[in-house]
């Protein structure tokens, strides 16, 4: 049996799964730009359980070696080096078909500069925006769903106070 999931819940529970993942055995503290990984706060953005799901878009379906290059192509945007952050989706050498991850920490001032910058990347890139009510930014794109975050303060990793975990998390949601 299948149950229809909103989106945003949908990627909400990816963010949360990939942030249990990434979370075993990584701290900061040791390097300022070590990776690290996906916040848990982010869990906190739940979708009402009675609306229905959004109509996703009619362009071409996206692969996942297409999402990861725009998601790249933002954080070099944003003045970021995808390079020196951690994709969790790829923690076992095998990239995750329906997943793009990527979370590093950064100063909270990269942090607040990049934010915005990566929003405005990934819609010039086609993303549409779609707010889930928290600090989190959501955007769609086909069977995509894509949300950008930054904390302070996360379970599991030691920040130091001028630092902020970065987490981008993309999960397929279409068929098959």
């Amino acid at each position: 049996m299948h149950k229809s999931v909103r989106p945003q819940t949908a990627a909400v529970i990816a963010l949360a799964a990939s942030a249990a993942l990434a979370l075993a055995g990584c701290s900061a503290a040791s390097e300022t730009k070590s990776p690290s990984a996906a916040p848990a706060a982010a869990s906190t953005a739940a979708a009402s359980p009675t609306a229905k799901p959004t109509p996703k878009s009619t362009g071409a379906p996206l692969t996942r070696d297409a999402v990861d290059g725009e998601v790249r192509a933002a954080l070099r945007t944003a003045g970021l080096d995808p390079a020196k952050g951690k994709a969790t989706s790829e923690a076992t050498g095998r990239k995750n078909p329906s997943q793009v991850d990527w979370t590093a920490v950064v100063t909270t001032q990269q942090a607040e500069f990049a934010l915005p910058r990566i929003g405005e990347q990934l819609q010039h890139l086609g993303w549409q925006p779609h707010p889930v009510g928290t600090a989190t930014l959501s955007y769609e794109k086909t069977d995509w769903v894509l949300l950008v975050g930054s904390v302070k303060q996360a379970d599991g990793v030691t920040l130091r106070q001028n630092e902020s975990l970065l987490t981008v998390n993309v999960t397929y949601l279409g068929t098959g």
